[in-house]
């Protein structure tokens, strides 16, 4: 009878583990797929409707959007938990997805930052023009848009801070080129 009570102990204390262990990894799971995340890779684009939203305070969305009363599709930055959408950046402003809800904001083998149409084809490009294979694009608190070379420790190689739009955010700054005194 006690060689019974034992077997039954160690049993229950298996399937236990086995229930603490379930549960321990079901976890960590749900937790990494619930983690926002606030970068972009060659391996991991976003989709129409993903969105990417910035570390910390959480202040930037990124992703795909259509304007009031239209049917086309824009890749842009706007506040996050407003209650009003208030864009701040749009990437495709001149060329927008029409009709296509299957865009995508990706690396491209290249390295630049690139809005795909339902076709694969490129819409509009970061256009870096020493563009390197090993990049990421991160949505900072700020609001900006990194282009990153990741082999060169992460030094910035495009920013959106330098493609203004209808905003200007903290932190960007106004540049002339001395050759076309075109204002950046």
């Amino acid at each position: 009878q006690i060689m019974g009570l034992l077997i039954t102990c160690t049993a229950n204390h298996v399937i236990s583990l086995f229930q603490a262990l379930l549960i321990f990894f079901f976890s960590c799971f749900c937790l990494q797929a619930c983690t926002a995340i606030d970068t972009i890779t060659l391996a991991q684009p976003i989709k129409d409707p993903e969105t990417i939203i910035s570390d910390g305070t959480e202040a930037f969305k990124l992703g795909f959007f259509s304007p009031v009363n239209s049917s086309n599709r824009y890749v842009g930055i706007w506040f996050n938990n407003v209650s009003v959408m208030t864009v701040v950046w749009v990437a495709n402003r001149d060329k927008p997805l029409i009709n296509d809800s299957s865009g995508t904001l990706a690396i491209w083998e290249d390295g630049n930052l690139v809005v795909l149409d339902g076709q694969e084809q490129i819409i509009w490009s970061s256009n870096v023009s020493n563009p390197v294979a090993n990049s990421s694009a991160r949505l900072l608190d700020s609001g900006d848009l990194v282009l990153r070379d990741d082999s060169n420790g992460g030094r910035i190689i495009w920013e959106s801070f330098q493609h203004h739009s209808d905003s200007f955010l903290t932190g960007m700054r106004i540049s002339t080129d001395a050759n076309t005194g075109e204002k950046n």
